[in-house]
């Protein structure tokens, strides 16, 4: 810790190569439309004007990006990180550490050409990264990652302690902080289960580029192709359509494989003195850092596929941009982030609890009306397709049928988690002391049945069950309210 508080003790700037990502970044937000017309534009005029006004124009870009890089200065010191920027006007930023929800760090191909990566972080009072540094050296960007995810400067100092005999005691000494262990890890056959369980709807998209161009790309082809005004164009909708569909499908796993392997190799989940750093990447490594009490809940998907391979996608989210994403969990993982996340008497043993099967007539209704104003609207245009719209009444009340059923929430002490399901599960799990407010609602269909959907806000959004008993709903605020009025524990 001492070593990174002298390291970032004095201001310094970032490293003098990110002139070119400042000044790479001043095109982007220019905007390519723009610069595309600019380049229209200017390629109507003579040569002459054209060799003069580009160079012109790259050495503004260029000098802005130079007094960008002079103009900010950014250091550590009384437990904040101060940032000082602008390039007309001074902009003096201060951050306590305390506040930050995450540091990440990411190393794009670019940066790792040159040796450096880029840092944002994010605060409790944004949802987007309070500031970034575009280019500096990765023991800058480390130290000040460790010293956000610790939440302090320095190591705390021993409150003196009186002895029976009315003496100062000598304060105890300091334990040394826990070292770095290792959560969880991704190898290629997991990274190749997680290719695998990603929808390969990614392929689709090309089916329609192809079947305009199908006329000439048959002229490659070692056979015929059926004429589909031909006699007989079953036969082109027999043996054409599947081989596309299942092209466009393998097309989308490999896609989703390169993926995988690009965005997620070497996947690493760290925890070290109650703080979690995740890092990922083959030609882009990028590095996320957060503290574990600004974690605001854990969030589980799995869709048939991960069930089958045994694996699941977990989210804990934080404020900000600073999400832990950890796709491929297992059972054993899951577990194991679970009880680093939750406090034990936040876990909710069993989900015992129903919501009202009212929901399955409510949003059947709600569909019928609007399916059967669908099918009048298109009859004129449609004529008898049009009550193909009302095939959406069934649907709807299957699908929310099995949903209702599958439903499960249940309360704890001092925890609340539910279940949904369809086709894709979602697990939720959320303290009740980082609830920040609870609000209960009633629709006009709920109020007539004295049932209401209560809210329960966090920091990065709401937890919410519906089509509850009133009193069950009122049961929730008020122990969400209670606990989190009486909990003295950081929530984030």
């Amino acid at each position: 810790m001492n070593a990174d508080l002298a390291l970032l003790a004095e201001p310094q700037r970032q490293s003098p190569l990110a002139v070119v990502f400042l000044a790479l970044r001043t095109l982007r937000q220019i905007g390519v439309a723009q610069i595309v017309l600019a380049f229209v534009f200017l390629s109507r005029a003579s040569t002459a004007v054209l060799l003069l006004v580009v160079p012109i124009v790259g050495l503004v870009i260029l000098g802005f990006g130079v007094l960008a890089w002079w103009r900010y200065t950014f250091l550590v010191a009384d437990g904040e990180i101060r940032v000082t920027k602008g390039v007309f006007s001074e902009d003096k930023l201060t951050v306590p550490l305390d506040r930050v929800q995450s540091v990440s760090i990411e190393q794009r191909f670019l940066h790792r050409l040159v040796g450096l990566v880029h840092v944002s972080v994010d605060t409790a009072g944004t949802s987007e990264a309070e500031f970034a540094i575009d280019a500096v050296d990765r023991s800058v960007a480390e130290a000040v990652q460790r010293l956000a995810a610790e939440g302090r400067t320095s190591a705390p100092s021993a409150e003196p302690t009186i002895d029976a005999d009315g003496q100062l005691a000598p304060p105890a000494p300091m334990l040394p902080p826990e070292p770095e262990r290792v959560v969880l890890t991704r190898d290629l056959k997991r990274l190749l289960m997680m290719g695998v369980a990603r929808p390969a709807f990614a392929g689709l998209a090309v089916i329609f580029p192809l079947l305009a161009v199908i006329d000439d790309l048959a002229d490659f082809l070692p056979f015929d192709l059926p004429e589909i005004d031909g006699p007989d164009p079953a036969l082109w909708m027999l043996w054409l359509i599947p081989v596309v569909l299942f092209a466009a499908l393998l097309g989308g796993l490999i896609l989703n494989l390169v993926q995988v392997v690009i965005t997620e190799w070497n996947l690493s989940l760290t925890i070290r003195e109650g703080g979690f750093r995740r890092e990922a990447g083959l030609i882009s490594r990028s590095s996320t850092a957060t503290n574990i009490d600004r974690i605001q809940r854990v969030h589980v998907r799995q869709n048939p596929v991960e069930r089958m391979l045994g694996i699941q996608r977990v989210e804990l989210p934080t404020i900000g941009e600073g999400d832990l994403h950890l796709p491929g969990t297992d059972d054993a993982e899951l577990a194991e982030l679970r009880a680093l996340v939750l406090d034990d008497e936040a876990t909710v043993a069993t989900l015992d609890r129903r919501v009202s099967p009212l929901q399955v007539f409510l949003d059947t209704r709600n569909t019928s009306i609007i399916a059967t104003l669908l099918a009048i609207g298109l009859w004129f245009a449609v004529g008898w397709w049009s009550l193909m719209a009302l095939l959406l009444i069934p649907w709807e009340y299957l699908e929310t049928r099995r949903a209702t059923r599958l439903r499960r929430w249940g309360l704890g002490d001092r925890g609340i988690a539910q279940h949904q399901e369809f086709v894709i599960a979602h697990d939720e799990e959320l303290m009740l002391r980082k609830v920040n407010g609870a609000a209960i609602r009633q629709s006009l269909f709920e109020r007539k049945r004295d049932l209401a959907t209560v809210y329960l806000h966090t920091a990065d959004g709401s937890f919410s069950v519906g089509m509850l008993p009133i009193g069950e709903a009122k049961a929730v605020r008020d122990r969400a309210l209670m606990v989190a009025e009486t909990d003295t524990r950081a929530w984030m």
